[in-house]
């Protein structure tokens, strides 16, 4: 079988293309680092006319799929668009090559679909297609990733805990070189899932293999231990690190948790590095912990090992302060940082808006944000999105549209939660006609709606007045795949019921039941009015029945 180890081989420039492939391959050529999505647009309206003649489909080259699907990435609906044209390589000889799956396998993980990912990967054996050092690197990334979902089971358990050693075996039998790097990466993806006894085995297969662990191991390694609560197992792993001629480093020892000014003192007596950002780690452990009388005798210590605190030892005391809600000392850093003749950066910046924001004032914030801008600094989405957050009777309705003026004008692209923030303004104004602009702005701007879009959309054609459009909207969110919040069916439903639509109230009141939507007082008092009123009284007994067991439900106790 031929290799498809590097881009050489994706394409072979001994065949000579029909000059509607050419011709693709040189929109790609000029398109391929752009970041309008019209560009990528056009490329794919290309590779569709090429895939649908079967003939020139025929004489298309792996390259050529892989173009199409790079230009899939940033745009909307990607997921469906890369498989679309990976349906169209199963029509072709190249059905065996990893990276042309590797694609959509890391679209899948930056979407946090890691279902559809385990299902593609078991495609991908099925169809013995042979896994290289590009596709474990994917599946140890699907690994770390996996655990920041709250509703991941099943497949993505089983991958964790028992696949993703088999895969790792395979490497050896693929005749793919494991090194220290590789045994790091599965042992993270134990850590990250708690799963202490895979992380043991990892650790032991490293000695088996005869591969020399460093500091990153075994700070994964007591990172899982001290989550199980083996504080007694992970000081005695690190008390033998000395006989295997390493020294117990400032990351090793913050997993440990160990307090900052301690580990300070361990690796000065031990003869451990203590680099820059060693003592920035250090920093905002002392002031996670509340130790702040430890971060003056940090600094001095800093400063005493030829460390100048830099931009990042300020940011990082600002960012902490900040969510820890301490807004005036992290105020107090900040002119602190600027005395030292340190220019602030993008990031401590955007931290003290959004601390001034939660807690100071909108006009604080803004004046930050002149200073930034004066500083000669562009500001980021995170900095944008944050002005955006503040409520629209604090920041006024103009103020929104300058700053996505602004943005526009920077050349910054709005998210989700950017456009979000756009429409819940104008709904709240009742500006029907710029919330619908917006809307087609962010269609535009290829930024899939989530289920907070809708409910926005919704909410708004409501206050309007306009139940016909809010239903359109509701409708649209299921075709969607989005299931409603409770507040989102109880304000239909008491818009149906002002309308005089009482059997539209009862089919929605069942709709709740089929889409598993928790009730609220308010839906029972919704319910039960709409059946009194229009003489749906065979549905009253259910609904009374259902209210008796959600009165009787435990209750929290309250504070």
């Amino acid at each position: 079988m031929k290799s498809w180890g590097d881009d050489t081989h994706f394409l072979d420039p001994t065949i000579i293309p029909p000059e509607p492939i050419k011709a693709f391959r040189d929109l790609y050529e000029e398109v391929r680092y752009s970041t309008n999505p019209d560009d990528h647009e056009r490329l794919l309206s290309a590779y569709k006319a090429l895939a649908d003649d079967p003939n020139l489909l025929s004489q298309m080259q792996p390259a050529d799929f892989m173009y199409a699907l790079n230009s899939c990435r940033d745009l909307l609906h990607v997921i469906v668009r890369m498989r679309r044209i990976l349906e169209d390589v199963d029509k072709t000889p190249y059905t065996d090559i990893p990276e042309l799956y590797h694609i959509l396998l890391k679209a899948y993980v930056k979407m946090s679909d890691f279902t559809s990912s385990g299902n593609l990967i078991d495609k991908m054996r099925q169809r013995n297609i042979t896994f290289n050092t590009a596709t474990y690197h994917v599946l140890f990334d699907i690994c770390k990733h996996e655990r920041k979902l709250n509703n991941a089971v099943g497949l993505l358990g089983q991958m964790r805990k028992l696949g993703v050693e088999e895969f790792f075996d395979e490497m050896q039998l693929n005749g793919i070189e494991q090194d220290v790097a590789h045994y790091n990466a599965l042992l993270n993806a134990f850590a990250q899932a708690r799963d202490v006894d895979g992380a043991r085995r990892v650790f032991e297969m490293m000695e088996d293999d005869g591969i020399s662990a460093d500091q990153y191991t075994y700070t994964a390694m007591v990172k899982v231990l001290m989550a199980h609560g083996k504080s007694q197992e992970a000081n005695t792993l690190i008390n033998g690190l000395a006989a295997k001629g390493l020294k117990p480093n400032a990351k090793v020892l913050t997993a440990l948790g160990r307090e900052p000014l301690e580990i300070l003192n361990e690796c000065r007596a031990n003869g451990a590095p203590i680099a820059q950002h060693d003592f920035n780690m250090l920093i905002i452990q002392a002031l996670k912990r509340n130790l702040f009388t430890q971060v003056p005798s940090l600094i001095q210590q800093m400063q005493g090992y030829g460390h100048r605190p830099n931009v990042y030892t300020f940011t990082a005391m600002i960012d902490a302060d900040i969510k820890m809600g301490k807004y005036q000392e992290a105020k107090e850093v900040f002119r602190a940082m600027q005395k030292a003749n340190i220019q602030p950066d993008v990031i401590a910046y955007s931290a003290m808006i959004s601390g001034a924001l939660s807690q100071a004032s909108v006009k604080e914030s803004m004046e930050i944000l002149k200073a930034m801008v004066g500083d000669g600094l562009l500001p980021n989405l995170h900095t944008f999105n944050s002005l955006l957050s503040a409520s629209v009777g604090e920041i006024g309705i103009d103020s929104f549209k300058t700053i996505r003026d602004t943005m526009q004008a920077l050349h910054v692209r709005p998210d989700q939660r950017s456009f979000n923030a756009l429409l819940s303004a104008y709904a709240l104004q009742g500006d029907m006609d710029e919330m619908l602009r917006a809307l087609d702005d962010m269609k535009h701007s290829r930024v899939a709606p989530d289920a907070l879009t809708y409910s926005i959309l919704i909410s708004g054609f409501l206050q309007n007045g306009d139940l016909r459009y809010a239903m359109e909207w509701y409708y649209k969110m299921m075709d969607g795949g989005f299931i409603p919040a409770t507040f989102v069916i109880n304000n239909l439903m008491a818009a149906l019921h002002g309308s005089g639509q009482g059997q539209q109230v009862l089919m929605m009141w069942r709709e709740m039941d089929r889409l598993g939507i928790k009730k609220n007082e308010q839906s029972f008092e919704i319910g039960l009015e709409a059946c009194e009123k229009f003489g749906l009284h065979d549905a009253i007994p259910q609904i009374e029945e259902e209210l008796k067991i959600y009165l009787a439900r435990p209750t929290r106790r309250q504070p």
